[in-house]
């Protein structure tokens, strides 16, 4: 056990697992699953000033381009054409835009225009990132400190005449074509075409949940830093809020420890950190969490010298604030990775429909094999009286005639659809060459040269004779049960053992393609691996990274993050075993092909890799990784759990290439100083990476199951990540 728990550590378990805050799931512009709302600022995830002017300017614009927006509401004179619900940075940038529109609109604030701002610690700096970037719309940034800035903006809103309205909007309903507020006050409704949501996250705080948590001397904002001057004060947290109330703090005369629950500092601004340990130093206590506060005194445990009691005065926990995930739900806007009973009823159904579709696949067993197989297709048709100069339509009968062909018809048009989506969605140099290839792939190799190019070269005599009827011969025998050549094998140049097993698991060994498969699986793609990362083959070769990459591209952010999922990356370890085991059975059975032995262990292998059942229920290899795993919950769950739910837990080739990947030379590389610790990258992150441990660090991005998508680098707001790591 502690073998295979080292042996864990060293491939998967030793990474960072951190998990996303929960937010919630928009589009494009702020667009949300309600009709007529959107959302703009801080809830998109970017905690950036200019991203929250740009992101409020963009979604009224959008608004005003909805053809649907243009309406008038007749006999309602009374409603708005924009609500805008928070008078933070996002809101003020929004109601500038109707304003300059010349709609009719109005913002609503539940407790002061500019709350979050205000309730900054007095003389804290601005930093406006990224400071290339020019965001849309009308309010100009220049402020470097807390004061300056609100001077500024509040000067902005008076000069443009934006009146704030001191009103809580309570929740949000649908009254006919408009939309009705709802206010905690109860005093009547207001009605707007469309609603802006520029909350921000101001939900509660995060709380220690302790015992004494809820004294007067516990705080979660600091306000003028000069109160606490010769007072011995806690700060709890590791993030820059935690770290800039701690030097506020220090640099105003206050005795100050800082509690942080982690090893090391990895979210902060360099500047931050660096300024945090030089004031300071020892009074930083890593590998330390709050156990009771009373009075006078704080109880923490730490993890070098046990409990230990402290002398406080006043105690800050700074470890950040909720999204208002309750007030969205009263709206009807999901968040990331929430499940709902319907949620789960319609995970149920596309499971199924897939199970169906999926089992088509082979040409019998499914309702869609037996409408193919029963109704006007190219199947009934008999091309072989068709004539000679038509020879090419008599080839492709099998094909034709096979659910199969449909199915990977259907699987390269889905790439190609998606594919050109995806790179509209994101039209990098990267993302348009790595598509491209990966559509080019399917198409080429996967899907015409078995299904078309081949048999038709083999109906015009291009197999007949020679080296090329002794090459065809090994390549693509003759079928005991069609007769026809086994054209289909051909997917084995691209898709290695043991993703594909088929070309090595046969009934008598196929040297040539022993041969491909040794030389695919235990030489190129080690080299692959070792030079350009287990994405080299997983992003720009594989037909299932194809899929994940152009169908899954839109659910990136729904991959499960987190130490629990980290441990199941395992499964595909185990998966790897058994088909190592199976192929060593195999060889031990062509070794033995002539003894007692060899015929048991022959069975043995057919049994377990094509044939067990247990009370009914295939619970072969074959069943259980290729149909199962990787048909029904591969397909199934793309669209509830990322489209690399395969790839990522059960592929065993991918399993194997993580051993290879831990000797990889390839890296993604991060600017520390660029690095906001917004999250995003870790959410886009479809293999479940906690990206953002690395690069707030200014370390190497390590882990062996990346893929080399690049929505890491194409999704940071701040250009944080070195893009030329990313091409080969």
């Amino acid at each position: 056990m502690n073998l295979l728990s080292s042996y864990a550590h060293w491939l998967h378990l030793r990474w960072p697992a951190g998990i996303p805050e929960p937010l919630p799931e928009t589009g494009p512009d702020g667009l949300t699953a309600v009709n007529g709302i959107r959302i703009a600022g801080d809830l998109l995830g970017i905690p950036l000033l200019k991203f929250a002017v740009d992101s409020g300017a963009k979604a009224v614009q959008a608004f005003i381009d909805e053809q649907a927006f243009k309406e008038p509401c007749k006999n309602h004179p009374d409603t708005y054409d924009l609500a805008i619900i928070g008078g933070g940075v996002s809101g003020l940038s929004a109601a500038l835009a109707a304003h300059k529109a010349g709609l009719k609109f109005v913002i609503y604030e539940a407790v002061e225009p500019f709350a979050t701002i205000a309730n900054f610690t007095n003389g804290k700096p601005i930093y406006t990132y990224p400071k290339t970037f020019q965001p849309a719309g009308d309010i100009k940034l220049t402020a470097t400190r807390k004061e300056a800035l609100l001077a500024e903006l509040q000067q902005q809103a008076v000069a443009a005449n934006i009146q704030f309205q001191l009103r809580k909007v309570d929740s949000i309903v649908r009254d006919d074509k408009r939309l009705a507020l709802q206010f905690n006050d109860a005093h009547g409704h207001a009605y707007a075409k469309r609603v802006l949501v520029c909350t921000g996250r101001n939900g509660e705080h995060s709380t220690l949940n302790v015992p004494g948590e809820g004294l007067a001397k516990v705080h979660n904002r600091l306000f003028d830093p000069g109160d606490y001057q010769g007072r011995k004060v806690l700060v709890v947290g590791g993030g820059d809020s935690a770290l800039e109330t701690a030097i506020s703090l220090c640099e105003a005369g206050a005795e100050v420890t800082l509690s942080y629950r982690g090893s090391e500092f990895s979210r902060p601004k360099p500047d931050n950190i660096v300024k945090a340990q030089t004031l300071l130093g020892n009074a930083i206590w890593f590998n330390s969490q709050v156990i009771e506060i009373t009075k006078d005194k704080v109880l923490l445990s730490r993890a070098d010298s046990g409990l230990e009691m402290l002398s406080n005065e006043a105690v800050f926990v700074m470890i950040g604030r909720k999204a208002p995930i309750d007030f969205l739900k009263r709206l009807g806007i999901p968040a990331r990775g929430q499940w709902s009973a319907g949620k789960f009823a319609n995970l149920l159904l596309v499971l199924l429909l897939v199970a169906l579709i999926y089992s088509g696949k082979s040409g019998s067993g499914s309702v869609f094999s037996w409408l193919f197989n029963h109704s006007l297709t190219p199947a009934n048709i008999d091309f072989s009286r068709w004539p000679d100069d038509q020879a090419w339509l008599r080839a492709l009968q099998p094909a034709l005639a096979s659910c199969g062909f449909y199915y990977e018809l259907a699987y390269t048009l889905v790439i190609g659809l998606f594919g050109w989506r995806r790179i509209t969605r994101t039209p990098t140099p990267y993302v348009k060459r790595q598509t491209l290839t990966l559509f080019a792939i399917q198409a080429i190799p996967l899907f015409l040269l078995p299904f078309v190019l081949l048999p038709i070269a083999g109906e015009f005599g291009a197999f007949d004779s020679g080296v090329a009827a002794w090459l065809a011969d090994q390549l693509f025998p003759y079928s005991e049960q069609t007769g026809n050549r086994e054209y289909w094998r051909s997917v084995g140049f691209i898709l290695a053992w043991p993703l594909f097993i088929a070309n090595v698991f046969t009934e008598q060994p196929n040297y040539a393609w022993l041969a491909i498969g040794f030389g695919q699986t235990f030489v190129l793609l080690p080299w692959l691996v070792y030079r350009y990362g287990k994405g080299a083959y997983c992003g720009w070769i594989c037909s299932c990274g194809a899929l994940a990459e152009t169908l899954g591209d839109a659910q990136r952010t729904k991959m499960p993050h987190g130490s629990i999922w980290n441990k199941l990356n395992m499964a595909g370890q185990a998966i790897l075993a058994v088909a190592i085991l199976l192929l060593l059975l195999r060889i031990a059975a062509w070794a033995l092909v002539d003894s007692p032995v060899g015929e048991t262990l022959a069975d043995i292998f057919t049994q377990a890799t094509y044939q067990f059942k247990l009370f009914g229920i295939p619970l072969n290899y074959a069943e259980v990784v290729d149909y199962f795993l990787a048909g029904i919950l591969g397909l199934g769950l793309y669209f509830h759990f990322s489209g690399r739910t395969w790839c990522r837990f059960f592929c065993p080739l991918a399993a194997l290439m993580h051993i290879y990947a831990r000797f990889s030379q390839f890296r993604i590389f991060a600017d520390k100083d660029k690095c906001i610790s917004c999250n995003i990258c870790t959410t886009v992150c479809h293999q479940g990476i906690d990206v953002m441990a690395f690069a707030n660090k200014g370390k190497a991005m390590e882990d062996p199951q990346c893929v080399r998508c690049s929505a890491c680098v194409s999704g940071c707001p701040t250009g944080t990540f070195n893009v030329r790591t990313l091409a080969f």
